[in-house]
């Protein structure tokens, strides 16, 4: 049987979309092959995941000792990158101080073995053993057993409304939002941003990574920051970095010169279109006439090679453990590190501590005078082609002529001494005790 002549436009104009936009095409084609799958993608609202909680009670009748739940939304190896290492740091430090702390996977059922989780916390910490009163939960098979006075820690958007609802089955009033970045941002103008956005209007007790965030939470005036007497309710911490990992050394100047690009092809905040158009423009000039090799770091294999013209080459570099990254920043020379974002971003001031210069772009109350008031190895640009590319030009001649840049990065060098106020605060949060009759 003949098509029909519009059946055969429609077939077409799909056929060029397979050429033009092969993303879209897949997902015009789901509406064939799933359809559930086709039109939650068509919709683009997350369903979050409601956790299974139940109030315990002391068998002798009191009250348990209060726990701080953490939540997460997977807890998994490929999970431990800068910010949810942040989360962990804190409730491990938590816990070795004698609180007890439950790390809990919302959305994502937990692994059978689970060793590899207390190795990882003891690397990040510095400190050997499974802290004791600390266990890891999720709400897949069982539900997670709380006490009436827990406190409850968010660590993301999601699980701020899981924190919420979680709260209104105890004796407290508000949870713990740690926050680490603009995470509205993650998404363009959307129900997924509006969602982000509605978390910063739920009860909590905002702890902040880095002043410059809280800055634009305030200013932005999004939620609750744009109440007047929020601030009280706000604790604020410049994030550590680990002076036994991320530290100068020695390099023979006879290697060829290394550039890193840290490309994350999910993270659009990461400009990585710009990043690669200013390497193929910088490539071009006479600073970068030498040898030199291009890395990317962060993309977790997702990343082909990309040709920057003059034949070289941004090749994707392994994936490494804390020590193996902290080494490759070690050894190279430059790391082009852009960042739509008010949050600095760890591998930026890595790269700093490790005496190593470092290209990213100002946004906002991230400044070019804040970032080289912490280093002067960071040289903040604009984010345009133009000025990522005058950065990695501008690095390049620096590193020609020789300058030896500062090992001084005005940041905390301890993750105890970053998060003191955390500790203090989170105690004092966990000794408030509800009103008995607020169930």
């Amino acid at each position: 049987m003949a098509l029909s002549t519009k059946t055969m436009q429609r077939i077409l104009r799909q056929l060029r979309l397979l050429y033009s936009n092969p993303e879209e095409f897949l997902r015009n084609l789901r509406q064939f092959t799933n359809k559930a799958e086709f039109l939650d993608q068509l919709l683009d609202t997350p369903q979050i995941r409601k956790l299974d909680v139940e109030i315990i009670a002391d068998p002798k009748g009191l009250p348990p000792t209060a726990s701080v739940n953490v939540l997460l939304p997977r807890i998994g190896p490929s999970g431990t990158t800068g910010g949810p290492n942040t989360v962990l740091l804190i409730a491990a430090l938590l816990a070795h101080g004698g609180i007890p702390v439950r790390f809990v996977s919302c959305d994502a059922p937990l692994a059978s073995d689970t060793d590899w989780f207390w190795i990882h916390l003891a690397q990040l910490t510095g400190i050997a053993g499974q802290p004791a009163g600390a266990v890891l939960r999720d709400t897949f098979e069982s539900p997670l057993q709380i006490g009436a006075d827990d406190l409850v820690l968010a660590s993301f958007w999601t699980t701020a409304y899981q924190a919420a609802d979680m709260v209104s089955k105890t004796r407290r009033d508000q949870f713990v939002y740690l926050i680490q970045d603009f995470e509205p941002g993650f998404y363009p103008w959307s129900s997924r941003y509006a969602l982000a956005a509605a978390s910063l209007n739920l009860s909590f007790h905002a702890i902040i990574n880095e002043q410059t965030l809280a800055d634009f939470l305030f200013e932005s005036r999004i939620g609750r920051f744009s109440e007047p007497d929020f601030k009280n309710h706000c604790t604020v911490f410049e994030p550590a970095i680990d002076d036994r990992l991320f530290k100068p050394v020695m390099v023979d100047r006879k290697r060829p010169r290394r550039m890193l690009v840290y490309a994350r092809p999910t993270n659009p905040r990461n400009l990585l279109g710009l990043a690669v158009s200013a390497l193929r423009t910088a490539v071009a000039t006479s600073s970068f006439e030498g040898d030199w090799e291009f890395l990317a770091i962060g993309a977790r294999g997702s990343l082909p090679s990309i040709p920057l013209g003059a034949g070289r080459i941004l090749k994707e570099a392994p994936w490494m453990d804390l020590a193996g990254y902290a080494a490759l920043l070690q050894y190279s020379d430059v790391l082009l590190s852009p960042m739509l974002s008010p949050h600095t971003s760890y591998p930026v001031l890595e790269m700093a501590a490790c005496s190593r210069l470092v290209v990213t772009t100002s946004f906002a109350t991230k400044t070019a005078a804040y970032l080289a008031a912490l280093s002067s190895n960071i040289l903040a640009v604009e984010a345009t082609v133009e000025g990522l590319t005058q950065g990695l030009v501008t690095a390049a001649e620096r590193i020609e002529v020789g300058h030896i840049a500062e090992s001084v990065l005005k940041l905390p060098d301890t993750w105890e001494k970053a998060l003191t106020g955390v500790d203090s605060v989170i105690r004092e949060l966990l000794a408030i005790v509800p009103d008995s009759g607020q169930m």
